[in-house]
């Protein structure tokens, strides 16, 4: 790679040949890396119904096909006006394919985690090796691989964007020029679309302790107040994208509090002092005390390094750039070790890849800046070479015999890889031994003693790999003498194959994985012209294959209407009607749900059940002979068995379910003419015949704040029905025509001024930035 500046169409070019290639070793080992977990049951299933919405040209504020997380302005994470979650919405919408969305969403996020981090290196004047390897190594940090592009689809976005809002908050310390201050101020506002509390925090504390070490510099509170003010005037813009949510907080039901049980989501020291070490693995809290078999806090190889090979100590007395870092380290060291449960804070091990990120960008700086410590190594005579080299060879040779000849191939392409990155590689005395720090080989050797007493009853592979991690740890200070850009890329991606040999994908291990089909054959007699409610906890299952395995938000997916779905915000009053286990996933307590929308209304004497428009029940036998008599006077019936599973599909009859299909309101009483002539997203329209008596509608829609009714231009009150839980509208006599019944948010029509309060200031800091001087 060119060692001159690197220019955008570089940065460019380097970031799609990573991503893809990142993408491709990961997807070799596992197909479906990039769809698991919440990716597969919240995401996959509100991206193709947010696609649908948007591929007409409407804004999808609700998802009606949905009850459980429809609301898209109170669920934050799923990020609607964020440019990526528009586009992966619409692939997912026109293509079945499942794996597609998720390798879309991770190339355009490893991408901007790319040119961010090279941009951030080329603020702090690194050298291009030390660019490229900083920006290979940002993307391959376990928690943001595996995890966010693996699992937490809305996290990796959030992480994205809080690397660019990083990188063009320096780029603005460094000019204050229009471009940067425009620059800022959008990616700071993605970042705020993305919904993603930590990524907000990270970047919140990142400019706090920036500003803060400007103050001290230059103790120019006007120059620090300018800095910050794309970023206050992005948090003013995007503040209706929250103000819903903060509005509506007597609604939600999401887990807040204190609590540090078990010490969830928290990582152990050790996992983070170990950082540089790529196979060190160590117990945590994963919703169960278990080893992680990825190193969670691996940062780089290279921090041993800058301490036994660089003078830090004359660096840290005349350069305020590492005291910076370590400030932020100790910042997010701290955050990372906040309780399980603490609000926006919860399950702190988010934090560690900003973490791990100043740890990689304070170790380049280091190797760029300071004095290096000159060791003569270590020469050997050609009789203690002639054994070290037999003792070796044995030693790889009987690798195989320990570790199982399945190994025998990966040990064989480590040592092709290792070769081609370092030519010297079987000359011990131009490779390791050139350039040998006694006190770094010691510590090394401890280090590996550690990390081989923490996965000692593991499989032999794992021995193997921890040789590898050891090897390249005592070739990387010639890694550094290289600095070649080259061979730098090449050993992140050398321990990319090391952590995935390690553990393939979290799906199946520590968080769920289900082998989904593209596509579900739907029974024909089973009703399905209004939502279904499924009861039974398919959330564990190993594949869906058919109707009634679907769980969560993948009724979405298949275009199936449902009851159930995905939210992590909740709402209570849903949750008293259909009371649940985990009301996130949608696992419903099936006797105390069936109890409740089985229920006669006392006023229309007609089941909930019937009133929330749900035409198909997935039940198992054992619940539905409990409540038969029930069913029976609800007027479902059992139409056939569930497939080989213990469940029954419980349907009213066609008949009944007229209309249902483009969510007509219940009526009462029920009077001839109303009729629906437009049913959208966010829209109905109902049209009302002439009536003598007070007419309620009550609409398949969960109740919200922003609901609001017209009539000829006359408002009419939007009310809960008697559930609480749906839309009821009421309709005085005499009065006939369209009623429209359309949802807005509420705050919105307060807060409207504020994104253009925000540009209007923006404008005038353009237009009068020429006359500052900021440096």
């Amino acid at each position: 790679m060119n060692q001159n500046k690197i220019n955008l169409k570089q940065a460019l070019l380097f970031s799609f040949f990573y991503a893809i290639t990142v993408i491709t070793i990961c997807c070799l080992f596992q197909k479906d890396f990039f769809c698991v977990d919440d990716a597969e049951f919240e995401m996959l299933g509100f991206f193709k119904q947010m696609g649908h919405i948007w591929s007409q040209g409407k804004i999808p504020l609700i998802v009606d096909s949905m009850y459980f997380g429809g609301n898209e302005v109170i669920d934050l994470d799923r990020g609607i006006f964020l440019p990526q979650n528009i586009l992966v919405s619409l692939i997912t919408y026109k293509f079945d394919n499942i794996q597609l969305p998720g390798r879309v969403l991770a190339f355009i996020n490893i991408v901007l985690v790319c040119l961010s981090s090279l941009s951030i290196a080329k603020t702090f004047k690194l050298q291009n090796c030390y660019a490229y390897a900083f920006a290979s190594l940002a993307v391959i940090q376990p928690i943001f691989l595996y995890q966010y592009l693996g699992a937490w689809w809305n996290a990796a976005s959030g992480q994205a964007w809080a690397m660019v809002s990083i990188a063009t908050f320096l780029l603005l310390q460094n000019h204050f020029s229009k471009i940067n201050i425009v620059l800022n101020f959008i990616s700071v506002i993605f970042l705020l679309a993305a919904g993603w509390p930590h990524g907000v925090i990270g970047y919140v504390v990142f400019v706090v302790v920036s500003v803060a070490y400007q103050l001290k510099q230059s103790n120019g509170l006007h120059k620090a107040f300018y800095l910050s003010l794309p970023t206050i005037l992005a948090f003013i813009f995007a503040f209706p994208i929250y103000s819903e949510y903060i509005f509506s907080h007597e609604l939600i039901n999401r887990v807040s509090g204190f609590d540090n049980q078990n010490k969830a989501f928290i990582p152990s020291w050790a996992t983070i002092i170990m950082g540089f070490f790529p196979t060190f693995y160590d117990y945590m809290t994963y919703f169960s005390y278990k080893l992680i078999l990825i190193p969670l806090g691996f940062s780089t190889l290279f921090v041993p390094i800058a301490f036994f090979y660089y003078n830090v100590k004359s660096l840290w007395q005349k350069n305020d750039n590492l005291k910076l870092f370590l400030t932020l380290m100790i910042a997010f060291f701290v955050l990372s070790q906040m309780p399980s449960q603490f609000g926006p804070f919860r399950w702190p091990f988010r934090f560690l890849p900003f973490l791990s990120l100043f740890e990689c960008l304070a170790v380049f700086y280091i190797l760029q800046f300071a004095q290096g410590v000159n060791e003569k190594g270590i020469n050997l005579n050609k009789k203690v070479s002639f054994v070290l080299y037999i003792i070796l060879g044995c030693f790889f040779l009987g690798l195989p015999f320990y570790a199982g000849f399945d190994t025998f191939a990966l040990i064989l392409c480590f040592i092709l890889i290792l070769f081609l990155l370092e030519r010297d590689l079987f000359f011990l005395d131009k490779s390791i031994l050139a350039n040998l720090n006694k006190k770094y080989l010691c510590f090394i050797l401890l280090s590996s003693i550690f990390v081989f007493f923490n996965s000692w009853n593991l499989h032999p592979i794992f021995v193997v790999l921890q040789i590898f991690s050891i090897w390249l740890l005592l070739l990387s200070p010639m890694f550094i003498k290289r600095k070649s850009s080259f061979s730098m890329v090449g050993l992140s991606l050398l321990i990319l194959l090391i952590i995935l040999n390690g553990l393939p994908t979290l799906g199946g291990y520590y968080s769920r994985h289900t082998d989904l089909a593209e596509q579900i054959s739907l029974p024909k007699n089973v009703n399905l012209e209004g939502y279904v409610l499924s009861l039974p906890d398919n959330t564990n299952l190993k594949q869906i294959r058919q109707f009634n395995d679907i769980a969560s938000a993948l009724f979405g997916f298949y275009g199936i209407k449902s009851i159930n779905g995905y939210t992590p915000v909740g709402n209570k009053r849903l949750d008293k009607v259909l009371p649940a286990n985990q009301t996130s996933h949608g696992i419903f307590k099936p006797e105390m749900a069936l109890k409740n929308i089985l229920q006669l209304s006392d006023k229309s004497h007609v089941c909930q059940a019937e009133l929330m428009r749900i035409s198909t029940i997935i039940v198992d036998k054992a619940n539905y002979s409990a409540f038969s008599s029930q069913f029976e006077q609800c007027g479902y019936t059992v139409v056939q068995n569930a497939g080989s599973k213990n469940d029954l599909y419980v349907s009213l009859p066609f008949d009944k379910t007229i209309g249902w299909n483009r969510n007509s309101p219940f009526v009462f009483p029920n009077i001839a003419g109303v009729n629906v002539l437009s049913h959208q997203n966010n829209i109905d329209l109902i049209r009302i015949p002439e009536h003598k008596e007070v007419l309620t509608l009550i609409f398949p829609r969960l109740w919200w704040f922003g609901y609001t009714a017209k009539i000829n231009d006359h408002s009419l009150p939007v009310v809960a029905d008697d559930s609480g839980s749906l839309v009821q509208v009421s309709v005085p006599p005499q009065w006939n025509g369209v009623l429209k019944l359309s949802y807005f948010p509420v705050t919105w029509r307060y807060v409207w001024v504020l994104p253009l309060v925000a540009m209007f200031a923006l404008i005038l800091l353009l237009i009068f930035n020429r006359d500052m001087k900021f440096r």
